[in-house]
């Protein structure tokens, strides 16, 4: 790919996710090192000013008018915040194919991922003629019931190569949520992610993400060896290419602030599993964090509890320390 206008990553995120949206930015600068432009859907005025406190000029900050899409911004304030989340984010997508040049390539990420590797290893599978790039959950066999309620495929990473079948997709996707973005496990909805099943019936340029190392997640960790280091982590000797922080939760220590983090809600991972994929992540986000407190923001945590509870969880694995590695590296470059 030549010139950035050819390469074009998005995402959205509210004040609640914005160190984890700009923690995973971050990763895909360091990591991608294809010219790209980078489109951020600010779901809030407080997550506009922290994208831009971060002073980086090929990130642009859209707000919702931006889109141009009556339809969509009559949801808001309609819509619980959380499914109007979920709508937005066909809604971005059907924005930027339809206005991106032929051929050039415009990918969707969720806020909650971090980069190990360059996503252009992914991307290229749709060499060749694809046009749409999904992956599955790929459930560990202990996780294989949650395929009803969740679907086949997670959003988290949509690749569009952009042109006739990228164009319907995501419009036909747009319409679908602008009509209902819910979550019904009992009619087998979840919210913009449960459209995903019909893809590889209507669109003959899809391309099911063949590298395992993409999409690894809490849901799918159980059916993989881990390994590797914590900055180039592996499983089944595949490098880790984005981890996705599914139910992650940091953690307010008493009054000490963000000391620790519940890993991944709901899932239980050896130490070693934690102090591979865990760790760094963990530090970057408590670096960004507390660079954001330090410039005027006002961050909750997730989770808040006394420092006994905290020193149980500690000892017994349940938290980890939010502490990471390479803390003045972190600081140098998350927020500049």
């Amino acid at each position: 790919m030549n010139g950035a206008g050819r390469l074009h990553f998005c995402t959205l995120f509210d004040a609640g996710y914005a160190a984890r949206g700009l923690v995973m930015l971050e990763s895909l600068a360091r990591h991608c090192t294809s010219p790209h432009r980078v489109s951020i859907l600010a779901m809030d005025d407080a997550a506009a000013r922290m994208v831009e406190a971060a002073g980086r000029p090929h990130w642009r900050i859209l707000r919702v008018a931006d889109l141009g899409d009556g339809e969509f911004a009559a949801l808001e304030g309609r819509r619980p915040h959380r499914e109007f989340c979920w709508t937005a984010a066909p809604a971005l997508c059907h924005h930027l194919v339809a206005s991106a040049p032929e051929g050039s390539m415009v990918a969707y990420l969720d806020a909650d991922l971090m980069f190990f590797r360059d996503p252009a290893e992914l991307l290229a599978e749709l060499d060749g003629g694809g046009s749409i790039l999904i992956h599955e959950h790929r459930f560990s066999p202990d996780r294989a019931e949650y395929e009803a309620s969740s679907g086949r495929f997670n959003v988290g990473f949509v690749g569009f190569r952009v042109g006739e079948e990228a164009r319907a997709c995501t419009e036909r996707w747009r319409a679908q949520v602008i009509a209902l973005c819910v979550l019904d496990p009992a009619r087998g909805l979840c919210g913009d992610q449960g459209y995903l099943n019909e893809w590889p019936t209507l669109y003959p340029g899809l391309r099911i993400m063949r590298n395992i190392g993409g999409g690894v997640a809490p849901w799918n960790l159980a059916a993989y060896r881990v390994g590797g280091t914590p900055r180039a982590p592996s499983v089944d000797g595949v490098p880790v290419v984005f981890f996705h922080y599914h139910s992650f939760r940091t953690v307010r220590v008493g009054g000490f602030g963000l000391l620790a983090v519940l890993p991944a809600h709901g899932y239980a991972f050896p130490r070693p599993t934690m102090r591979l994929l865990f760790s760094i992540y963990a530090g970057r986000i408590r670096a960004c964090h507390t660079l954001l407190c330090r410039r005027g923001f006002a961050l909750a945590t997730d989770l808040a509890v006394g420092l006994g509870e905290a020193l149980r969880g500690l000892v017994s694995g349940r938290y980890l320390p939010a502490t990471g590695t390479a803390r003045r590296e972190q600081r140098r470059e998350v927020l500049g």
